[in-house]
């Protein structure tokens, strides 16, 4: 009985490994086309800097006060600190 319980849990174990292994590989594929995409339509992603698409949109046109300006409203952030995130993500376009 113990015998086949162990052989039983090391099968579901090679299965999990086997299963985790191709999971991850399907997840590395996702990610390179999201790169891909992200850099094909000029757009920066950097994970310290979460901004929305109307932020990003008046960063891109140039519009850096009122990039500050939504970005103050949507995040209740101070003039200050909007202001270093906008200067962050205008050095990083």
């Amino acid at each position: 009985m113990e015998e086949s319980i162990l052989i039983l849990a090391i099968f579901v174990l090679i299965f999990y490994i086997y299963r985790s292994q191709e999971t991850d590989k399907r997840l590395r594929v996702i990610e390179n086309k999201i790169d891909t995409l992200l850099k094909n339509n000029g757009i920066v992603f950097d994970e310290g800097l979460h901004v929305s698409k109307e932020v990003l949109t008046a960063v891109t046109l140039g519009k850096k006060l009122t990039a500050i300006r939504l970005y103050r409203k949507e995040t209740g952030a101070g003039l200050k600190e909007a202001h270093e995130v906008i200067n962050r993500l205008v050095a990083k376009i």
